[in-house]
Formats: structure tokens, C-alpha cells, sequence
């Protein structure tokens, strides 16, 4: 998830006197942050990886808050929705699927690597995974590296972003100039 809030540096010298004038804020922030976070989720949606549609139907995009505490959300942050998102986005190194089998601990993660280093393994079996369209039998998964999807959306609109949030400042700073 990608989380844009409201504490660039150049706010600080403004949140007081928002403080006093939220509807300041409302009228400048609100659809800047709402434009910004639209775009960043128009921009990333295609390039997330498909493979049943699950991810792409829970991506979205939000505007929360009031005032100056507004924050922009982008990604999957409902209770409900699917968490391999994340694995995707950040890879996976490899790992034993056995049922019970976990390499979350250092230990746990040393006998691993001992084991898939071990030339003269055995087998324990292995789980029924689904890859394309056909079923396999594997004791461990391979691994993947990182598709990085998230990350390549927002570098690509974090320009759009802060011109957006700059015009919205700069709003904000005629609205509260003193004649």
C-alpha cells in the first residue's frame, strides 16, 4: 500500500493557521489529495500481475480524514482483501511447503538451508500447488524476486503528486495572505 499523508516540510509553517481555517484546507488539499491518489491508482492497476483477478477487483484508492489530518491511500487496506499483494510486490525467497514446515525463525531458517544444501536430501513429499493450468506435487517453492509494480507507480507519479499537493499549497497561501 502506498500512503500519502500531510507532513511534507513545507506544511508546517501553515498547520497553525489551519488549524484556524480548515475550510482553507477542505477547499484546496481535499481534491488535490483525492486527484493524486486517483491517479497514482489509474496509473498502477494495469501493471498489477493477474492470475485469478482477486488482486485488481480489491485495488483502490481513498481519501480519509478532515482537516489536517488527511491521508490518501492507495493499494489494498480493507480487512478483506488479499494479502499476496504484498508477496508479490516484494518477492519470495525460497521455502519448504510441507504442512507445519516454516522458516520464520533463524534456526528454523539455518536447517533449511542446511537441508536444500544437503546433496543427498529425501524427499518428505511435497504439496499439490496449481501452476498455469495444471496441478504438481512440490516440496519446495522456489521463490520469486520482486516485481516492484507499487514502487514503479509511484516513482512514475510522484511528480504528479507533489505539482498537485505545490498548487494546492500554493492556494492555500493566497487564501491566508493578509491584504
Amino acid at each position: 500500500m502506498i500512503k500519502i499523508d500531510m507532513s511534507a516540510p513545507e506544511l508546517d509553517r501553515q498547520i497553525e493557521l489551519l488549524k484556524l481555517y480548515p475550510e482553507v484546507l477542505a477547499k484546496h488539499f481535499t481534491p488535490a489529495l483525492k486527484s493524486s491518489v486517483k491517479a497514482m491508482e489509474t496509473r498502477i492497476r494495469p501493471t498489477i500481475p493477474v492470475l485469478s483477478g482477486r488482486a485488481q477487483r480489491a485495488f483502490g484508492s481513498k481519501v480519509t480524514g478532515k482537516g489536517i489530518n488527511l491521508t490518501g491511500r492507495v493499494g489494498w487496506y480493507d480487512k478483506n482483501d488479499p494479502i499476496y499483494p504484498n508477496i508479490l510486490e516484494h518477492g519470495a525467497k525460497p521455502h519448504p511447503l510441507s504442512k507445519g514446515a516454516s522458516i520464520r525463525s533463524k534456526k528454523k531458517s539455518f536447517f533449511f538451508n542446511e537441508f536444500m544444501n544437503d546433496p543427498n536430501r529425501v524427499s518428505a513429499g511435497g504439496t499439490h500447488v496449481k501452476i498455469g493450468n495444471r496441478w504438481v506435487t512440490m516440496e519446495i517453492h522456489p521463490g520469486f524476486s520482486a516485481r516492484r509494480f507499487m514502487a514503479a507507480g509511484y516513482s512514475a507519479m510522484k511528480p504528479v503528486v507533489t505539482a498537485l499537493l505545490a498548487q494546492a499549497n500554493e492556494g492555500v497561501v493566497k487564501d491566508l495572505a493578509l491584504d
